[in-house]
């Protein structure tokens, strides 16, 4: 419910973690402050061999952080490990800038979702499924 009337509050993109990007290699490990290219290691996941290009729910932009201790906090499937290109571009649901997921959903519930369908083409989100 809203804090300021008695509807009840629809969901919104940020329930699907949907982010922005522009380059090329947005959301994938080798962008993330977490992998250690020189060990091909995550510090979220331990000893497990990571590639550049893959990607999880964990990323976060940045260099990587070589103070993070790599330890083994989580497995691959808490935090939605992919070995692909997760981004928008490479989604079964993208077209010329919009998600037809999010338009669907839209459409089939509109009391219960209020989706922004604009979408980038190198932005991402937890429901990307690829082409």
């Amino acid at each position: 419910m809203s804090l300021l009337t008695s509807e009840p509050t629809k969901v919104h993109r940020d329930a699907f973690l949907y982010l922005d990007g522009e380059h090329p290699s947005f959301a994938q490990c080798g962008t993330c402050w977490l992998w250690d290219a020189s060990k091909k290691r995550c510090n979220v996941l331990g000893d497990m061999f990571v590639q550049a290009t893959d990607s999880c729910g964990y990323w976060g932009r940045g260099p990587y952080d070589p103070n993070v201790k790599n330890t083994k906090r989580f497995n691959p499937k808490e935090v939605g490990f992919v070995s692909r290109q997760v981004r928008c571009e490479n989604c079964r649901f993208f077209g010329q800038g919009t998600c037809g997921l999010f338009e669907k959903l839209n459409n089939a519930f509109s009391s219960i979702f209020e989706l922004d369908t604009k979408v980038k083409a190198r932005g991402c989100c937890n429901a990307q499924d690829p082409k």
